[in-house]
């Protein structure tokens, strides 16, 4: 089937006026306002009780989330006055940033979010979390794969006062291209800044690895089962430790020993073979109430910069934090609890290169 070419700016405010025509209730009335230079269409709504308000309307064929401050200063807005910005896609960063700013936003993927205090009026729905439109020849836009992985990694785990480009690719052991293509993206994400020559001068690490979280899968490629350890996760501990074979262990057992948020329920255990480590630990494989999830680690980097704790290794706080954040159950809130008490202790697990 013939893919659909991107909307056009022209396209994106005919979306506008759609959505409010379809989605207002039928008391309102909607017409246009002659436009201002400073905007590209201006949509005056009036409530059944005759209040009326103007809907000021700016269209980006791509808008990012670094482009949110630029455009606030832009459009010098020094009142409340409703301004609506409309993209072909929107990403959920910069969605956020957007509702932040107090700014309306529609993307052509169905992501709604139009706030008018008088009269008062909340129209909302929900799209794409991915751009459709994004071929082969763009930019990348997630931190899906491995090449993005190890970059995340190595800017979450270690500080610089600047990283360039090549030096940061080696550290990571990702290729040159692999890291500027997710560099690119995290600057358009507005999670690091840059210098004009390209060097990385600022990481929001926290907001990395939330941004990560999205992209991530868990077990992924990666051969996996589903254990159950009726007695203790902590014998789970002994038994790995006991194995010789290369391991490290993640989820809310490893999170823990910096942040308890309940007693652990579920285990993550990386291991370089999982079959011998399956055989060392002893343990059942079920479908149904498992409580330890092994993975075979197809790449070393679960293992790099793990730390050991009463004769256990466990994987980086950043592993931990991000596998927390896509588990299932309550994972995601101790992943929350994990983050906040790393945002609290930096000095303590974050290290310069």
């Amino acid at each position: 089937m013939e893919r659909k070419p991107p909307p056009s700016e022209r396209d994106l405010l005919n979306l506008v006026r759609d959505v409010l025509r379809t989605r207002l209730p039928a008391s309102w009335c909607l017409e246009e306002k002659a436009s201002r230079r400073r905007f590209d269409a201006i949509l005056r709504l009036r409530a059944p009780d005759g209040r009326c308000t103007s809907l000021f309307c700016e269209a980006k064929t791509v808008f990012n989330t670094r482009d949110v401050a630029a455009f606030l200063q832009r459009i010098g807005r020094s009142d409340d006055s409703p301004v609506l910005l409309v993209a072909r896609y929107l990403s959920p960063r910069t969605r956020n940033a957007l509702t932040a700013a107090k700014l309306s936003y529609v993307d052509a993927t169905g992501n709604v979010a139009i706030r008018i205090d008088n009269p008062a009026l909340f129209i909302q729905g929900t799209g794409l979390d991915n751009d459709p439109w994004r071929g082969p020849d763009r930019p990348t836009n997630s931190l899906r794969g491995r090449p993005a992985a190890r970059v995340v990694r190595t800017l979450v785990d270690l500080r610089s006062p600047q990283w360039k480009v090549r030096d940061l690719a080696v550290v990571a052991g990702a290729s040159l291209g692999s890291t500027a293509r997710t560099l690119d993206f995290l600057s358009r994400e507005a999670i690091i800044e840059r210098s004009p020559v390209g060097i990385v001068t600022s990481v929001l690490w926290d907001a990395l690895l939330e941004r990560w979280a999205v992209d991530y899968d868990l077990p992924g490629k990666q051969r996996a089962v589903q254990l159950i350890e009726p007695r203790s996760l902590v014998r789970l501990e002994a038994a790995a430790s006991r194995a010789g074979i290369r391991y490290a262990i993640s989820g809310s057992l490893a999170a823990r020993w910096c942040a308890a948020y309940a007693e652990p329920k579920l285990a993550v255990l990386y291991a370089e073979d999982l079959d011998r480590m399956r055989e060392a630990v002893a343990l059942r494989e079920t479908d149904e109430g498992a409580n330890v999830l092994l993975i075979e680690a197809t790449d070393d980097l679960v293992f790099i910069r793990t730390w050991e704790k009463a004769g256990v290794i466990y994987a980086a706080l950043a592993q931990v934090v991000v596998d927390l954040m896509a588990g299932p159950g309550r994972n995601p809130e101790e992943g929350t609890a994990l983050l906040r008490w790393m945002r609290e202790n930096e000095e303590t697990w974050r290290s310069w290169r």
